[in-house]
């Protein structure tokens, strides 16, 4: 038995494949909060913890009951300091800050981890005027950085990036006095003498001077590490929503609490606070005894 084959001709098209969007990393956290609400004091070296807490609501079966718990873990790190220092053989105050922060995205059958940091650092004249911003920033993906001086009416700068090295100089349409708002003291000496404030912030690698507002929310009390903390509240609002930041009357940024479950939290009792320490010229020293 023979078979007649009939020859079909078969015309593939051709797959187009679009490119797989990139990954959005989320930017590390960092310290400032402090800064904004009381202006460049001097604050000793100090960490707090990036931390994520969830609750979960209690459940009732036929045979067990479980009560409701808190969940909460550490997502990474803020450290500031602000010393005097000098630049331009001018005195100023130097705003240091340092954060990493751990992140995770989630595919259809893949999961990444993986963790942001920021390390950016404000030179500050003793009249509120800010000098100089340094910003390194980096993620999974790109390592920059950005060195800029402050003039008297607009902003030189120098950025590195996956794009390559550029200089350029913007001008602010509302002036250098909005970006120097944002360390205009609210509290000085636990009296509130500006109760609301509007500042901007250059960002050097968009070119984008992005608006905030500052606003006094009001007294708190509360237990932290079984110590009695008192202090103020300010609110900060900007594109990302309302950062809540309690400051205690010594000083100490005892939370910064950033939306329901993500916050700045002690890990410790602050230095100020902690009978083993003692301040003396400036300098916190361990008591001999101690911890």
């Amino acid at each position: 038995m023979f078979f007649s084959l009939l020859a079909i001709p078969i015309v593939l098209g051709q797959t187009e494949y679009k490119a797989l969007p990139k990954p959005k990393y989320d930017p590390a956290v960092i310290a400032g909060q402090r800064e904004i609400a009381l202006g460049p004091a001097i604050q000793h070296d100090v960490t707090m913890e990036v931390r994520y807490e969830y609750d979960t609501p209690a459940e009732f079966t036929s045979s067990s009951t479980f009560g409701a718990q808190t969940f909460a873990y550490s997502k990474g790190y803020v450290r500031w300091s602000v010393t005097d220092g000098r630049l331009f053989d001018k005195p100023c105050r130097i705003l240091k800050m340092d954060g990493i922060t751990k992140n995770t995205l989630k595919f259809k059958q893949k999961r990444l981890d993986y963790a942001s940091r920021n390390q950016t650092t404000y030179w500050i004249s003793l009249e509120g005027k800010i000098l100089r911003q340094s910003v390194k920033i980096e993620d999974p993906t790109d390592t920059k950085s950005a060195e800029c001086t402050y003039a008297s009416d607009h902003i030189d700068a120098f950025v590195s990036d996956a794009q390559g090295r550029r200089s350029f100089t913007a001008f602010p349409k509302e002036g250098m006095s909005k970006l120097d708002d944002q360390f205009k003291p609210m509290v000085l000496d636990n009296k509130v003498v500006l109760s609301h404030k509007e500042y901007v912030v250059f960002d050097p690698f968009t070119q984008a001077f992005t608006p905030y507002e500052a606003t006094y929310g009001g007294i708190f009390r509360g237990e932290y590490f079984a110590t009695k903390f008192e202090g103020i509240h300010v609110d900060i609002r900007g594109p990302s929503g309302k950062t809540i930041t309690f400051i205690s009357k010594e000083g100490d940024m005892v939370k910064a609490q950033f939306s329901e479950h993500l916050s700045l939290s002690l890990n410790c009792l602050p230095e100020s606070r902690d009978p083993f320490y003692q301040k003396t010229s400036g300098e916190y020293r361990k008591l001999s005894g101690g911890r």
